[in-house]
Formats: C-alpha cells, structure tokens, sequence
C-alpha cells in the first residue's frame, strides 16, 4: 500500500512540474513582498493593498488542476519569454482593478517576484532561482530520510522528482519564516481574499478570454466561464490557506496540505495523507533551517528588483 501511494505521489509531482512555472514563493511570501514594493504598507489605503496582495498571488489560479486546458493556461500566465501577465494591468480602469493588476504583475515568471525564485536569484541561486537553488541542497540533504519515510529502497528517487519535491518544501518553508517575521500575514493574505474587489473575475475574463479560447480551440463563452469558476475556487483556497497560518498547528496544517495534492487530484484511497503529512512536515521544517540564515536578505533584494523592473514597464499608477 506504501509503495503503491509513493508511486502516485511521484507521478502527481512530475504532473505538477509540467506546467512550468508552478508555484516559486508561496502565498505568504508574495503578499510580505507586495507589502513592501511602490506605494508600500502605509502609503496605500488598506482596500488598495488587499486588491494588491490578493493579485499577487492570483496568477497562480491555475497551477492546480493538472488537466487540459488548465497546464496550457497556467503555462501561459508563467511564460518567461512572453509579457501575457501585462493584460489584465492594460485593461484596468478603476483603482481596484489597477491595484489588482498591480499585484497580478509582480508575481510574473519573467521579471517579477518568480523570476529571482525559478529563473535567477539576486543573492542566492544566481542563474538557477533561490529556490531551486535550495531544493537542490535540500534534497541532497534529506534523499536518505525521504526515501526511508517513504518506504523506497535508497536511491530509487530520480534527482528531478527529488529536487521538484523539495522545491515546494521550500516554498513552505519560506513562508514558515515569513510568519515568524509577521505573525500577522496569515490574517492579512485571509483578507485580502475575502475582500477581494468583485470587478476581479470580469476584468480576468475580459483580459483573457480570447486568447485562452484560441489557445484551447474553445468557444469565448466557455473560456469565460473556466476563468471565473478557476478565479472562484482559487479565492477559497486562498481564504484557507491564509487560516491556516493563523492557527497553533499550522504546520500540521499545511504539511497535510501538501500530502493532500496527491489525494485530491490523483484519486488516491481515504486516508492517504496519513503517510505523507509527516514526510512534508519533516521536509518543511528542514527547508526553513536551510532558508533561515539567508532569507531576508534574498526577499529585500527581490523586492527592490520588482520595483524597478515595475517602473520600467509603466506599471505605476
């Protein structure tokens, strides 16, 4: 049964790397990290900066769904050769939508915040991301106990599938750090999704259902509609996730989150995530000893990066 559940798992992480960009910081990260970019905390209305936090995560909208048409979007809005994220920014008329957008383009994968986290990092990871560059140590680090947690005889882990692993208990474990920096940002992602504008889903649908139904060789109504229910369901899983950093047991909490990636989309039996929470658990807490000594530094310059980069693409407002 172990093993059987390992090779689901595996299969559910190659799934997830197909779709390119996935997730590089985690929520958490990129709402510390809007807090701080132009027009910081302090110096923008607190409606303004939700809409900002809340777009700062949103690009991710369709990073967990791994069926067609959902890979072909994700990869669209993570292109790093191509400025698609620039759409929704170029249609903005009210101050929601542009605080919005905003965020929705500093996350992008080719300059923004994912940039410094997949493609090169500022401080760290030159040329590789900081975050892969610390999945790499890491899975270096923790290969003989994740395959012995696992059940796997050693060495049975490929180094992509390991590497791709530790990339998310990165992610995690990045934002573990962020929360002891601001025991606060749990709440503050929580409402930044709950309050969300209500113009965000049309102003999505309207910058992006054309290219999506040619991309999918689909009608424009139902491209629409697989916007506005992914935007829908995306504001939840944000809404929960940012309850989650709220709580005492946060950690499990999140740990049985990532186990429970395989569960959901792969249809693996009840109960799988017994066996995986304490593996991502054990992985999180390894990645935040790893991230602790350099982080900070690597988040400031990452933030000073995006606001230029801002700047010289005319997203000001």
């Amino acid at each position: 049964m172990r093993r059987v559940l390992v090779v689901f798992w595996m299969t559910g992480l190659m799934l997830i790397q197909t779709v390119g960009a996935s997730f590089a910081w985690e929520a958490a990260t990129h709402a510390y990290i809007e807090e701080h970019l132009y027009k910081q905390k302090g110096q923008a209305d607190e409606y303004v900066m939700r809409n900002r936090i809340y777009g700062a995560n949103a690009i991710d909208i369709f990073n967990n769904n791994f069926t067609s048409p959902y890979l072909d979007f994700a990869a669209y809005f993570h292109s790093t050769s191509q400025e698609y994220f620039l759409e929704a920014w170029q249609i903005a008329a009210t101050k929601e939508e542009m605080a919005f957008a905003y965020g929705f383009v500093s996350h992008n994968n080719k300059w923004g915040m994912d940039s410094t986290a997949h493609i090169s990092g500022i401080t760290y990871g030159r040329g590789t991301g900081y975050v892969i560059a610390k999945a790499k140590v890491l899975a270096a680090m923790l290969r003989p106990s994740l395959e012995e947690q696992l059940g796997l005889p050693p060495g049975s882990l490929s180094d992509e599938v390991l590497v791709n692993l530790c990339h998310y208990l990165v992610e995690s474990g990045v934002d573990f750090l962020i929360l002891e920096k601001d025991p606060a940002i749990g709440s503050k992602l929580m409402n930044a999704s709950f309050f969300r504008s209500n113009e965000v889903p049309a102003l999505l649908v309207n910058a992006y259902q054309d290219d999506f139904a040619s991309l999918a060789g689909i009608t424009e109504t139902a491209a629409a509609s697989i916007i506005a229910t992914a935007e829908a369901n995306f504001q939840i899983s944000m809404i929960n996730y940012g309850w989650a950093l709220t709580q005492p047991n946060a950690l499990d909490l999140v740990a049985q989150g990532l186990a429970g990636i395989g569960v959901i989309y792969l249809g693996l039996p009840p109960g799988s995530e017994t066996i995986l929470t304490p593996v991502a658990k054990s992985g999180i807490q390894a990645a935040k000893v790893l991230c602790k000594p350099d982080f900070e530094r690597e988040i400031k310059a990452d933030t000073g990066w995006v606001n230029g980069k801002l700047s010289a693409a005319g997203v000001v407002w």
